[in-house]
């Protein structure tokens, strides 16, 4: 293999190592947020869909238990939708810039 070629294939494997590093830390970045259709309940996800804040509207007290936890299950599963949506785009654009 000529010095030129193996110049050319370090090169590669140094931008791959990059864009590596930027989807590592994109990943690690990622994070969303969903607001109940009444507008009363938020939740914001991390990248994995863990829940790392809930908010409330005062109003939400006025509402049954069982409403209430409906709606911020269905929120957060919403915004960890949105989360896993962000995750998989980032992973294809790094499996396309692979082939």
């Amino acid at each position: 293999m000529s010095a030129h070629r193996v110049d050319e294939v370090v090169e590669r494997a140094r931008e791959r190592l990059g864009m590596l590093e930027d989807v590592m830390v994109g990943l690690g970045d990622v994070s969303a947020e969903a607001t109940s259709a009444d507008g009363r309940v938020r939740v914001h996800v991390d990248g994995g869909g863990a829940m790392i804040a809930l908010h409330l509207a005062e109003s939400t007290c006025r509402l049954d238990a069982a409403e209430v936890s409906a709606t911020i299950l269905a929120t957060a599963h919403e915004a960890a939708r949105t989360a896993a949506a962000k995750r998989d785009r980032l992973l294809s654009e790094l499996r396309d810039s692979f082939r």
